[in-house]
C-alpha cells in the first residue's frame, strides 16, 4: 500500500523539514501544454501511529496529501507527475466528463484534483492507481468536512475495486485484506448492505487480530455507523 509517498530520497538543499516530514518543490513542465510550474513533492513523512481501517495513514503522513497528485495551473492536467504523459491524457482532458469535473465549484479543490487524476489513470487502464487516488479523494473530503463528497469518492473507489477484480487485478496482494478494506469503504459510504455482503465473502482466517477487525466491522455495520476508526482502536475493541 503506497499511502501517498512516491519518492524516498535524501532531501536536497532548500527543502523544508518539519516534524520529520520533508517536502520540496521542483519545477515541472506539463506534458500536455508545456507550461512550467513549481510542484510540491513529498520526500519523506512521519509514519508513527495507527492507520485507519481503510488504510488512511496517520496524521503526519496524511497531512502531505496536497502533494500526492500534481496539477498544471494552465491546462488543468492532473496526474501523479504532470511531466508524465499518461496514456490518452489529451483525449481525457478534452472530454466533457473531465471538463465538467474540473469546473465543479461545490467540491473542495483538492478533492477535485484527486478525482481528476483518478479519471486520467482509469482511462489509461491504470486501475490500481485510479482506485488508490479515488480513495485519497475520500480522505481529502473527510479532512475538509465534506461528507457528501467523501461518500461520492468512496463509491467511486468501490466501483473501481469491482473493476479491478473483474480484471483479476488487486489493490492489495492479500484478497482477504483487500476485502476488509472494501468493507470499511462501503460502511463509511453508508452502503451497509454492500459492506455486510463483503464481510460474508471473507474466507476463514486463523488470525485473532484479523478476526477482531471482522467482528468490529460487523458490529459497526449493525449499528449503521459510518464513523472513522483506526486499526488499533478496532483491534482493541474486540471482546
Amino acid at each position: 500500500m503506497k499511502g501517498g509517498i512516491h519518492r524516498q530520497v535524501h532531501p536536497p538543499a532548500g527543502a523544508i523539514q518539519e516534524a520529520m516530514t520533508t517536502i520540496t518543490s521542483e519545477v515541472r513542465r506539463c506534458a500536455l501544454c508545456g507550461t512550467v510550474s513549481p510542484q510540491g513533492i513529498v520526500l519523506d513523512a512521519e509514519r508513527s501511529g495507527s492507520a485507519d481501517l481503510d488504510l488512511r495513514p496517520p496524521p503526519e503522513q496524511r497531512d502531505t496529501i496536497a502533494h500526492w497528485v500534481q496539477e498544471c495551473p494552465h491546462c488543468g492536467y492532473c496526474a501523479p507527475a504532470i511531466d508524465e504523459n499518461v496514456a490518452g491524457a489529451a483525449e481525457t482532458a478534452a472530454s466533457p466528463a473531465y471538463r465538467s469535473l474540473r469546473s465543479e465549484t461545490g467540491a473542495p479543490e483538492l478533492v477535485v484534483r484527486l478525482l481528476c487524476a483518478s479519471t486520467m489513470l482509469e482511462h489509461a487502464n491504470r486501475f490500481v492507481e485510479a482506485t488508490e487516488t479515488a480513495l485519497w479523494a475520500a480522505w481529502a473530503a473527510d479532512d475538509a468536512g465534506d461528507r457528501e463528497e467523501a461518500e461520492r469518492a468512496r463509491r467511486r473507489t468501490l466501483d473501481l475495486l469491482d473493476e479491478l477484480r473483474l480484471r483479476d487485478e488487486h489493490y492489495i496482494g492479500d484478497p482477504n485484506a483487500e476485502t476488509l478494506v472494501m468493507v470499511d469503504v462501503a460502511r463509511r459510504a453508508g452502503d451497509f448492505e454492500r459492506a455486510g455482503g463483503l464481510l460474508d465473502e471473507l474466507a476463514a482466517v486463523d488470525d485473532p487480530r484479523f478476526g477482531a477487525l471482522v467482528a468490529f466491522q460487523r458490529e459497526r455495520i449493525g449499528a449503521r455507523d459510518t464513523g472513522r476508526y483506526t486499526i488499533a482502536e478496532a483491534a482493541g475493541a474486540a471482546p
